[in-house]
């Protein structure tokens, strides 16, 4: 109870920033926030869309970071980047008699998250919106955090894991799960080339998605923050995806929502053809096997 209190008084902070940004330097980092607020709101529609209301996550990438956060249920946890509600629903369900908080800058996500977290019953997961880099919480308060697809799109990547460690209890870990190089993970390419194929013009690739891809960078930010510990990892899955399986489907409407919106069947079926054609050299027997790669970073807290 005594930290659903503290959440009630801290949960309308707009954020501690208000008294920070004062100098011109500062106002531009406002500015980029809200651009980048602006672009989750533009595409959240298609996030919202495919959320699932009654589940929790399998993902074995999202388990993977839950272990590795060492999470244990009398914890109190928090979820940055946590959109419309992953990992933290499944952080969730995990504690019995701990708390955790959906943190992210898009409101309209979080709105699904909390929808959720509702429907599954799950009086433990509260919601807070605001910027990774700067947190509205005390110093050394969370037992663990974790960060799923989040960090890379940061302008601030140090900051916001520089504030992460300010809010982590010491000796707990922070982990962040991160894209690996768009090289490794085909599917973005073929659903890039499917589009421009389908609509005859470029679709450039989000590679804002994959600028901690490369091995060592999530390790070096943690390094920087002040982490005492570091470890980074890679982890592979090969998906394999039948034809009854809508994962084409999902990752267009993630990459451009507002061009399929209004697209009939029939498009669809087109559509979908030509990434499935791009992404020929992995069919085998009519399934394809397609190669997904993320990086892990975890970081321990000084004790």
């Amino acid at each position: 109870m005594a930290f659903m209190l503290w959440l009630t008084t801290f949960s309308h902070m707009p954020a501690l920033a208000r008294t920070r940004h004062k100098t011109k330097s500062a106002t531009r980092h406002v500015n980029d926030l809200q651009k980048q607020k602006n672009y989750w709101t533009n595409r959240s529609s298609s996030w919202i869309k495919k959320a699932s209301s009654t589940k929790v996550s399998q993902d074995i990438f999202t388990l993977r970071l839950i272990q590795e956060a060492e999470i244990t249920p009398t914890m109190e946890v928090l979820d940055l980047a946590s959109g419309t509600g992953d990992p933290a629903i499944t952080i969730a369900e995990k504690l019995k008699c701990g708390n955790v908080i959906g943190y992210d800058i898009t409101t309209e996500m979080l709105s699904v998250a909390a929808a959720r977290a509702t429907t599954l019953m799950l009086p433990n997961m509260h919601i807070i919106s605001g910027n990774m880099d700067t947190l509205p919480f005390p110093n050394q308060i969370f037992d663990a955090i974790t960060s799923r697809n989040g960090l890379m799109f940061s302008d601030n990547k140090l900051q916001c894991a520089r504030e992460a460690l300010r809010v982590l209890k010491p000796g707990r870990k922070a982990v962040w799960l991160v894209w690996g190089e768009i090289e490794s993970n085909p599917t973005f390419l073929a659903v890039n080339i499917g589009l421009e194929s389908f609509f005859g013009q470029k679709f450039r690739p989000r590679m804002i998605r994959h600028n901690l891809g490369k091995a060592g960078l999530l390790k070096d930010i943690m390094q920087r923050a002040g982490f005492a510990k570091t470890e980074e990892i890679e982890l592979k899955q090969e998906r394999i995806i039948t034809p009854e399986d809508n994962f084409f489907r999902r990752a267009i409407e993630r990459a451009a929502p507002h061009r399929v919106d209004s697209l009939s069947e029939t498009d669809w079926s087109a559509l979908l053809k030509l990434v499935e054609n791009a992404c020929s050299d992995h069919l085998q027997r009519k399934i394809l096997k397609i190669p997904i790669v993320m990086r892990l970073g975890i970081g321990t807290a000084p004790a």
